[in-house]
């Protein structure tokens, strides 16, 4: 029986035998792969830059950019720390809300000010228009360990706009240095956004 592998290949060979591209998904982000079968083991080929684009690639710390890490409701999305996933998105009257799953990937303590606040939590729609999810029920990240995971609920102020199709996660800066200092390997493309038209 062939042994499947998934090996990031940034190079192929002549002698490899190669199948039509297939889409594969590396930090919640699609990515298209070339599959290839040497010596009875099956690879997946794809780009450096693509990789290197979806923070796959990285030697820690960041630049912040504007790019972020893409992904539908249900979706897990990765950063190099933490992971979130967008559970469900609900109204509460006239405020609009999101349930978020995070969880610390890392192998350190995550403390409430390495993380994302409420207000880095963004509703948006096709217009740009923007709003913050400032409010939260329940609790809010105090201390995370290694491998612990909490449940977040976050609304916004009162609002008529209807119509939202993403939902962001934007670090503040002053994340980003707490992290950096912290030495965690925080991926080079560490935003977050979920597309709210599509379910995982």
């Amino acid at each position: 029986m062939n042994k499947t592998t998934l090996l990031l290949l940034l190079a192929g060979t002549a002698a490899a035998q190669t199948a039509p591209a297939q889409t594969v998904f590396i930090n919640g982000v699609a990515l298209k792969a070339i599959p290839i079968t040497r010596n009875g083991v099956s690879y997946y080929q794809l780009r450096a830059d693509d990789l290197g684009r979806v923070g796959a690639i990285t030697a820690g710390g960041v630049t912040p950019k504007i790019s972020a890490v893409k992904g539908c409701v249900g979706d897990t999305l990765f950063n190099g720390v933490y992971t979130v996933q967008l559970l469900n998105t609900f109204w509460d009257g006239d405020r609009f809300g999101a349930t978020l799953l995070l969880a610390n990937a890392s192998k350190q303590p995550l403390h409430n000010f390495m993380a994302f606040s409420p207000g880095d939590v963004v509703a948006a729609n096709k217009a740009d228009n923007t709003l913050p999810l400032r409010n939260y029920a329940g609790n809010w990240i105090e201390t995370l360990p290694p491998g612990a995971k909490i449940t977040l609920k976050t609304t916004t102020e009162n609002t008529t706009q209807k119509g939202w199709t993403r939902l962001l996660i934007r670090p503040s800066d002053d994340n980003v240095r707490e992290l950096q200092k912290a030495k965690l390997p925080l991926a080079k493309v560490y935003n977050m956004e979920f597309d709210l038209t599509c379910n995982k």
